[in-house]
């Protein structure tokens, strides 16, 4: 179960700040702040900044909640959404969703996988075709990822959602057949990879004459 992280953050009032838009949240930025707020449960929205270190320390510990101290109030949220700068080095905002612990929510959570595949050792390649899973379960329940073993796949063989064993009150978003993870011949690879370049399929319009020869 993901465990929900501790966060001290100031409140701002759009007020007294000049320039709130691009301008305010550089200079933010550079005052080693990352601007962020909080919203839902039909509640005043509120501006909020956190520390860059604080932020890069929440996607380290990958939680998907937090508990954030307003100075004596404290609001347990969701961590719905943080943007990065166009290089992906720097965090430039963060949206917090408000939650109970006990409501159904929505979410995302990676997949890892464990084990050594025995088809590899037989000259297979593992070959994930999904890396996360839609999921919906309590908000104090959100597991930190859901773990796959695929140390007994051979070659040629997969595990699809129906095989996933997820903790209890947690439902996968997805349907049953759904391949999760495969061992394939590495033939099968260097084919997709090798392989003449597959020029793009041109569509011609349908002929409105459809009698003619």
């Amino acid at each position: 179960m993901s465990e929900a992280i501790k966060l001290r953050v100031e409140t701002r009032d759009p007020a007294k700040n000049k320039g709130t838009g691009t301008r305010a949240s550089r200079r933010m930025r550079a005052a080693g702040r990352v601007p962020a707020v909080i919203y839902g449960h039909k509640q005043a929205v509120v501006t909020i900044s956190l520390s860059a270190i604080d932020a890069r320390s929440m996607i380290a510990a990958a939680s998907h909640l937090a508990e954030l101290d307003l100075g004596g109030q404290t609001e347990t949220v969701l961590i719905r959404d943080v943007q990065w700068d166009h290089l992906g080095r720097e965090i430039i905002h963060v949206d917090f969703a408000r939650v109970n612990k006990e409501e159904l929510i929505e979410t995302e959570v990676e997949i890892d996988f464990k084990g050594d595949a025995v088809g590899v050792g037989d000259g297979g390649l593992l070959q994930p075709v999904i890396r996360s899973l839609r999921v919906k379960c309590p908000a104090g329940s959100i597991p930190d990822s859901i773990k796959i073993d695929v140390s007994g796949l051979k070659l040629g063989e997969g595990i699809h959602i129906r095989d996933l064993q997820v903790p209890q009150g947690v439902v996968v978003e997805a349907e049953p057949e759904l391949l999760v993870v495969h061992v394939v011949a590495p033939s099968q690879e260097v084919e997709s990879t090798e392989g003449e370049a597959v020029q793009p399929e041109v569509i011609k319009p349908e002929r409105k004459d459809k009698d003619a020869d």
